[in-house]
């Protein structure tokens, strides 16, 4: 169907609408979609950044479990204290690092008694304490607290794989602990 005014000649038909339609459709997908390269460079840049983070948030990581492992071990050293003071009865915690556990038991004076075990605690495989694979610490009724063998206060250094350390210090009758970070 044609319809003519003079020299201009309008087309309706189905040819038209396509032709409308198709060039509407181009248009647009140019406007709303991403090339490849584009897309090809936000992941490039993506990998850039993720291996150069990795490292940092790593190493923020095993210093963040070391900080919380040592306070976790402060509160066990006060609950130990105090609780050897309230049952009046001497309590011994035994740090295992081949085990990787801290056990916390009454320790029996009596020749045909056994032990009883209060706790069992979980140390990270990251965390070191000490230098020897077991140690232990006693809590004594009357407030005291020592290392096994010897008559002095409680040291206790935590190290982790980045030989970042913490040294908790036993402060005697009173239970406190004080942890401070070593250089």
């Amino acid at each position: 169907m044609t319809s003519g005014t003079g020299n201009c000649v309008m087309y309706y038909g189905l040819g038209a609408m396509r032709y409308a339609l198709l060039a509407h459709g181009a248009r647009r997908k140019t406007h709303n979609a991403f090339t490849f390269i584009e897309l090809l460079f936000i992941v490039i840049i993506v990998g850039i950044l993720a291996t150069v983070s990795l490292p940092n948030l790593r190493k923020n990581s095993n210093s963040l479990q070391l900080n919380s492992f040592s306070r976790q071990l402060q509160a066990v050293i006060k609950y130990l204290h105090q609780r050897s003071i309230v049952d009046a009865k001497v309590i011994r915690l035994t740090i295992d690092n081949t085990n990787k556990e801290c056990r916390a038991e009454y320790q029996v004076v009596e020749k045909y008694s056994s032990e009883q075990r209060l706790e069992t605690y979980r140390i990270p495989d990251e965390i070191k304490i000490g230098t020897a694979d077991t140690m232990g610490i006693f809590f004594y009724p009357d407030g005291s607290i020592y290392p096994e063998g010897e008559n002095s206060n409680v040291t206790l250094e935590l190290s982790n794989t980045d030989n970042q350390r913490i040294i908790l210090t036993g402060k005697g009758v009173y239970g406190g602990v004080k942890a401070q970070e070593a250089e």
